[in-house]
């Protein structure tokens, strides 16, 4: 076991750390964030318009296209969204003016994205462009990047405004980018986004199953244990997926049909993140009745930010991360509770997320708001809270106890 987790710490979690500091995923997950206060004001208009209130789609049924509007242009040109949030971040993580890789960028991805008259088809700039978007914005910075670097542009003389400088400048890699996407696309007719689609479809595919979505989960924590912030690994790689099944169930229910997407972004809230990764929430409330004073003080300072889904305090502060006796439960108790959760969505005894909300907004209420005010999913939250209290008592009692016996000679120690 030793020689495991020396192994783990030595080598598996250095190479890992490296990964998950690469340019291109940081601009991932950082790219993916401009999508969260679209998705979530669209979202507020879903849930209005689908109250489960008896009578409610009679009431709203003369402004319903007015109560969608907001969804269709949201999640409508999610693509489109992210394209602009990825060509930004990897201007910036390739040293291009932000403005100007942003527009090419941009750009490129609506070459890509023309229909087969070559003309701009507003239907395709949704959730099924996503990746396009992300493979688009990486390709056209790349491009720019390789003549900015062997300094292939136009340099203008000093006195000329830094605005005007920076625009000529980027006229010959922007210039490049784009007619290497004309190329592809147009010249030899080549459907970028179905190509794209296709490489990223065993993906898709995979994280809408039962075991893609465990191993996900399984992978994520495990990383936590090993010190790595396995969110930012796995969840930039996960994150474009799960907001496409999300967007393609706010389109299934603003049709009257039921979303068929199990694994939607907000399907962690059911286990995973109640109160922060690897349900830490169970775990804060075993501290507040702990025997040694550095765990009952540290539950007692932990519970606010646990119950607005932070976990940071303790999973560092316990700690839970290099800590041997909770990796069990750590891991066990998620992937149990998501797993449960996944067959009740399948069959339907709670329903599936059609709407987002902010990350930050306690158990519970999260999951009626985004499973559309279904009663069900807030009273599994429930239930699923005390799960988790019974799992990781166990585990915690080992630690408190030893806890206990450290203060206890502590004490000793200062009165002699």
């Amino acid at each position: 076991m030793k020689a495991l987790t020396g192994w783990f710490q030595n080598k598996f979690s250095p190479t890992l750390a490296r990964i998950s500091n690469m340019k291109y995923l940081i601009a991932l997950r950082d790219g993916m964030i401009i999508t969260v206060p679209f998705t979530i004001f669209g979202s507020i208009f879903m849930i209005i318009a689908n109250l489960p209130i008896n009578g409610w789609s009679d009431l709203i049924a003369p402004i319903l296209p007015k109560l969608q509007a907001p969804v269709t242009v949201t999640f409508g040109i999610l693509a489109l969204i992210v394209a602009v949030g990825m060509s930004y971040q990897t201007s910036k993580a390739n040293k291009i003016d932000p403005l100007a890789g942003t527009a090419i960028g941009v750009i490129s991805f609506l070459i890509c994205m023309l229909d087969s008259k070559f003309a701009i088809d507003p239907s395709t700039l949704g959730s099924g462009g996503m990746f396009t978007a992300i493979v688009v914005a990486i390709v056209s910075s790349e491009i720019m990047r390789f003549f900015i670097k062997r300094n292939i542009v136009i340099k203008m003389p000093e006195p000329v405004p830094p605005a005007v400088a920076n625009s000529f400048a980027s006229l010959i890699p922007g210039g490049a980018a784009l007619l290497f996407f004309w190329i592809v696309r147009v010249l030899c007719n080549v459907q970028i986004n179905d190509v794209i689609q296709a490489i990223f479809s065993p993906l898709v595919v995979g994280l809408n199953s039962f075991w893609g979505m465990e191993f996900v989960l399984f992978l994520t924590l495990l990383l936590w244990t090993m010190g790595i912030h396995g969110n930012n690994v796995v969840g930039a790689v996960a994150s474009p997926v799960y907001l496409q099944f999300l967007t393609g169930n706010i389109a299934e229910v603003s049709k009257g049909q039921m979303a068929t997407h199990i694994t939607a972004d907000g399907f962690l809230n059911f286990g995973m993140n109640i109160g922060g990764t690897g349900a830490i929430l169970g775990l804060v409330i075993c501290m507040l009745f702990a025997r040694s004073k550095q765990y009952k003080q540290l539950g007692r300072l932990g519970i606010v930010p646990a119950v607005f889904q932070i976990s940071e305090p303790i999973m560092f502060g316990f700690p839970v991360v290099l800590n041997p006796t909770l990796m069990i439960p750590f891991i066990s108790v998620p992937m149990i509770l998501q797993g449960i959760t996944y067959f009740l969505m399948k069959f339907h005894v709670i329903g599936m997320v059609i709407a987002q909300i902010p990350w930050t907004t306690p158990t519970i209420i999260n999951g009626y708001l985004i499973t559309g005010g279904d009663w069900r999913a807030p009273l599994w939250q429930a239930i699923q809270l005390v799960i988790s209290v019974l799992v990781y008592w166990p585990f915690f009692k080992i630690c408190d106890r030893a806890a206990v016996k450290a203060e206890a000679a502590d004490e000793l120690v200062q009165q002699n």
